[in-house]
């Protein structure tokens, strides 16, 4: 080859090199753009297939989101609260996703997050059933009780199907909130769809004990100890149903019953003493008794009942009163008898009867069952005698 030529190939060759660089860079750009959104349309020579591409994410987002669903299932929220995440990064505003992840905030305790999912599934999907359901559930831990409620009923308007998730939840927080009626009406119509089940019997029991009407808490209350015939509870609540009936001797069975199988259960042992003192002079080892049970909890209302009556029987009338006086400060003693009742054994024995006899009337109005009426014999016979006696014997 002569030198010219030489030369001209050279040149050739020498020009061919430096394009290539830039080609390559041209080319790859060409091909990575579809990638870099909102980069650039419309320099593509190559328009992307968002369609595979989406059916891609849309895959790998369904894989991830199953097995959030596995780790959910096998109580693992956290690690599924990661495996959903990733799903909604891949999938965007995904309401079952949102829902999805809702539900594991909620497992894993993080109420206010599980809110914030919820409230993002409805606002992208408002007829989604199963996420007014959650947002009750996650209200009711918020003590949001009448947006739970709100939430709860719309979740039924929508989907009947989940009646026999909701009813059960809706009758307990109108138990809650102190509507005995509704929540009557909801277990009836939850018992409707699992007549057999224990413990919604036992919680309509419980109401119908609220409403006065132990009769029928008794029948709920026999059906749920032919299926756990160790149920101290039932026992427990069977036999404040026998007082409402004045029927002493069957409630003195019954709490002897109930703290057999449960012997420091402090509610069992409490009305179990309280119906001895309706029957048996006060004695140190009712006092011992008392004062064991009261140790179990010794700030619970409950507990300052105990120690005002152990007190009490010890003559020890000072500490009685004060324990008193902290059970009625106690919250949730508003509504409840015992605390006025023996605020009454108190007063009358230390002959503040006028006292007393105001007292007397607050636990009656609070529900006491007469016969427990009986302990303020032994504490002031006269007194017994003029405000008390007759209300048993009538």
């Amino acid at each position: 080859m002569n030198p010219s030529s030489m030369f001209t190939a050279l040149s050739i060759f020498t020009t061919f090199a430096s394009i290539i660089p830039v080609y390559h860079f041209i080319y790859r750009f060409l091909h990575i753009a579809p990638c870099l959104q909102g980069e650039g349309p419309g320099l593509l020579i190559y328009p992307r297939s968002p369609g595979k591409e989406e059916q891609g994410y849309q895959a790998e987002a369904a894989a991830l989101a199953r097995r959030g669903s596995m780790y959910l299932r096998r109580g693992q929220p956290q690690r599924a609260i990661e495996l959903y995440s990733r799903a909604l990064a891949l999938a965007g505003d995904e309401a079952v996703l949102y829902l999805r992840r809702g539900e594991a905030c909620y497992q894993a305790g993080q109420y206010q997050q599980a809110l914030s999912d919820c409230e993002q599934a409805l606002r992208l999907h408002p007829a989604l059933a199963e996420a007014h359901y959650l947002r009750g559930r996650i209200c009711t831990r918020l003590a949001a009780y009448q947006q739970a409620l709100s939430s709860y009923t719309r979740a039924l308007e929508l989907d009947a199907g989940l009646a026999t998730l909701i009813y059960p939840e809706r009758a307990a927080l109108y138990q809650r909130l102190k509507d005995p009626h509704a929540a009557l009406h909801d277990y009836c119509r939850a018992l409707e769809y699992s007549p057999h089940e224990a413990s919604l019997i036992f919680q309509r029991a419980l109401v119908y004990l609220q409403l006065r009407e132990p009769r029928q808490a008794i029948a709920d209350l026999n059906s749920v100890l032919q299926a756990r015939p160790n149920f101290a509870c039932a026992y427990h609540y069977r036999a404040l149903a026998s007082l409402y009936l004045q029927d002493l001797a069957g409630a003195r069975q019954d709490c002897q019953r109930a703290t057999t199988l449960n012997p420091m259960h402090i509610d069992h042992g409490w009305l179990a003493c309280w119906v001895t003192l309706c029957e048996e002079r006060p004695n140190e080892r009712l006092a011992e008794r008392l004062q064991a049970l009261a140790q179990t909890a010794p700030e619970q209302y409950v507990a300052l009942l105990c120690q005002a009556a152990s007190a009490w029987i010890r003559g020890e009338q000072a500490e009685a009163q004060a324990a008193i006086s902290r059970a009625q400060a106690g919250a949730g003693a508003d509504d409840h008898w015992g605390a006025p009742f023996w605020q009454a054994v108190i007063w009358a024995t230390s002959g503040h009867e006028a006292e007393a006899h105001q007292a007397l009337r607050e636990a009656l109005i609070r529900g006491l069952p007469l016969p427990l009426l009986s302990p303020l014999r032994w504490a002031n016979p006269g007194f017994y005698g003029h405000y008390a006696r007759a209300l048993l014997e009538a």
